[in-house]
């Protein structure tokens, strides 16, 4: 015996066409094939993509592809598994629909950080002057730290922006938009774990890279100091190799801890987790080969930022070599590179950090999806509509 087949709603009990009627006489064929009744089309069954149903999709089996027009989509992303383009298209509508709330609060952001430390830097810059008095060859440290100390105001605005974009990413999804004012008060509460979790993941990558190299360069030095001594140069090419390779184990495991630990301060902002709690939702979300996916689109968002960043400080780094010409003083070489340094950070802040963080937001967004069916929960409250808090946490699986 067979199961019996899916039948379209409206189309009748499902009929053997090798059988007859009851009584076991073929009936005669009609004299002309019966018109198809005007009625519309059956609905497909509820499955995969239905609202109200569980998904039928596992990771692994692209179940959500076979209704595409049964998708669900409250706000900037259908409520499935995403693709790269639903990812970075999503980014682009949370920003074009909330634009006060990220490019908006990435300028007032990074403006606050980048202004008194591109002072700090121009004054650092200006310090170069001072120590090339009396000296025949001067490596230019205060200059070069002078350029580099906006950096560190440019870094700083990122850490709040991640919090801020992830807010707005949250409720962009459910189809709603937010103000400057909203996301602020959004994430206020969030703020101080939100830095200290960034403190923690970034000293525990600056650790491990620093266990890896410190080493080699250990070896490098001594076979440096001993190579008078040595009758060959082999135990300074064999440093050199080891560096190398130490080098190139740096940068991956450089890689690999920033994808483990990618998810730490979206979880912090949206699920309330403590840092703890944090590292241990982004290191489950980025386990098994979904960590190749976000390691993947981590880098391609990385490189287009990256162009994208070099694009629009190009004409700046040209005006300042203008005016460094212009000037007439060489003195004033380091003095400008801090200046259009900190003028570039607060372009390219406020253009590309929204971006950047979006993608994270969404990727987590996505991993919750993959591995805890948490569509579900999204549709759950996009019905509702009642309870505006970002549903919550739940086991991975």
């Amino acid at each position: 015996m067979t199961d019996p087949q899916w039948v379209a709603p409206g189309s009748g009990a499902p009929t053997d066409p090798a059988a007859g009627p009851p009584g076991g006489h073929a009936a005669p064929p009609p004299p002309h094939p019966p018109a198809p009744p005007l009625q519309p089309p059956a609905a497909p069954p509820v499955g995969a993509g239905a609202v109200g149903a569980g998904p039928a999709w596992s990771q692994g089996q692209p179940g959500w592809g076979a209704h595409p027009a049964m998708e669900f989509r409250p706000g900037i992303i259908p409520l499935r598994p995403l693709n790269l383009g639903d990812v970075y298209g999503a980014v682009l509508k949370a920003i074009r629909g909330n634009v006060a709330a990220t490019m908006g609060l990435a300028f007032v952001t990074t403006l606050l950080f980048l202004v008194p430390t591109t002072a700090l830097g121009v004054w650092v810059a200006a310090q170069q002057e001072v120590l090339d008095v009396g000296t025949d060859d001067v490596f230019p440290v205060a200059g070069t730290l002078g350029s580099l100390v906006p950096s560190l105001g440019t870094s700083g605005s990122t850490i709040l922006l991640t919090g801020f974009v992830a807010f707005v990413i949250s409720q962009a999804v459910m189809g709603r938009r937010v103000s400057a004012g909203q996301t602020w008060e959004g994430t206020r509460g969030r703020i101080l774990p939100l830095v200290g979790a960034t403190i923690v993941t970034g000293l525990a990558v600056l650790l491990a890279i620093a266990a890896v190299v410190v080493l080699p360069v250990l070896a490098i030095i001594s076979a440096v100091q001993t190579q008078s001594v040595a009758p060959d140069n082999s135990g300074l090419v064999l440093a050199i190799l080891f560096g190398v390779a130490a080098a190139l184990i740096a940068v991956l495991l450089a890689l690999w801890l920033s994808t483990r630990l990618a998810f730490v301060g979206v979880a912090v902002v949206l699920e309330k987790a403590g840092v703890g709690r944090g590292i241990a939702r982004s290191w489950a979300l980025t386990s098994g080969s979904q960590f190749w996916r976000v390691l993947g689109i981590r880098i391609l968002t990385g490189f287009i930022v990256g162009v994208a960043a070099q694009i629009l400080a190009f004409p700046l780094g040209a005006i300042g070599g203008v005016a460094i010409v212009a000037s007439g003083d060489p003195q004033n070489t380091y003095v400008f590179q801090a200046i259009v340094s900190g003028v570039t950070g607060l372009i390219t802040g406020a253009l590309t950090t929204p971006f950047t963080a979006g993608v994270d937001a969404l990727l987590y967004v996505d991993q919750r999806i993959r591995r805890e069916g948490f569509d579900v929960q999204l549709i759950t409250a996009a019905q509702a509509d009642a309870d505006r808090a970002w549903p919550g946490a739940t086991a991975a699986r």
